[in-house]
């Protein structure tokens, strides 16, 4: 299994990471990506990286960061995506309108950056969507950019379709454990196996069961056996497909 999104070089996993790396591998979770915030925190996941090879790093601009990026941090993503390849994504980069006071002209204009700049080096994108997917859909279409992951896919299944129509994937974690999260089951029973990506956005979003803890990627299977159940196929089969849609997807070796 592959975790699509998981925010493994936080601090909150400076005292047991490399525990948590074998417990992981395993539970069968052999690869995880760790997605990009702020241009501060991009070295440390690099270098993690260096380290230890089940772990891929995509980069990125934070919409709820938007105060603390500047014009700098746009020519960085430029210039670290040109001298490494093995970076497998920009991201997580979206819209975030769930605060009202929120910057909504500021976020279009990072995230329009960011889509430029992916688009000029052929990388897909981890989204971050929140309370603004009609706009982010809109501005895919307008900005010509397809394929990704649509992380912590809070939407409806008809939103869920117009990603899926344009490549990307649904990002599934410790949300669909919860017994009240009624339109996200409806969407993980009907859209295709073939556009489910599983993630734990670990440390945060944990399952129903650890509420209050810090959320791990060793969750992970756990979360895949809750999507297997809602679609009542057999937990082999959600692992396997879902790996293969983030290989695709991500074009990862």
């Amino acid at each position: 299994m592959i975790d699509s999104h998981c925010h493994l070089d936080f601090p909150d996993f400076d005292r047991d990471r490399d525990k948590v790396i074998s417990n992981c591998i395993a539970l069968g979770v052999d690869q995880i990506i760790i997605p990009g915030v702020s241009s501060l925190q991009w070295d440390k996941a690099l270098q993690l990286r260096k380290k230890q090879s089940c772990l891929r790093v995509a980069i990125g601009l934070h919409p709820l960061f938007l105060a603390q990026h500047t014009t700098e941090d746009l020519t960085a993503l430029d210039t670290v995506l040109s001298s490494n390849s093995d970076i497998v994504a920009v991201g997580e980069i979206g819209l975030d309108y769930y605060l009202p006071d929120s910057d909504r002209q500021g976020q279009r204009e990072l995230f329009i950056r960011q889509l430029d700049i992916a688009r000029e080096h052929k990388r897909p994108l981890l989204l971050h969507v929140r309370k603004a997917h009609q706009e982010a859909v809109q501005i895919l279409h307008e900005h010509n950019h397809y394929g990704g992951v649509v992380h912590a896919f809070s939407g409806s299944l008809e939103q869920a379709q117009q990603y899926i129509e344009m490549g990307f994937l649904i990002g599934v974690g410790g949300v669909v454990t919860r017994p009240n999260a009624a339109k996200l089951h409806r969407t993980v029973r009907e859209v295709s196996l073939h556009s489910i990506a599983l993630e734990t956005d670990a440390p945060d979003l944990p399952p129903v069961w650890a509420r209050g803890e810090r959320n791990s990627p060793e969750q992970l299977p756990a979360i895949a056996q809750a999507i297997a159940d809602i679609r009542g196929e057999s937990l082999d089969r959600v692992a396997e497909e879902s790996t293969k849609n983030i290989v695709n997807v991500l074009e990862l070796s």
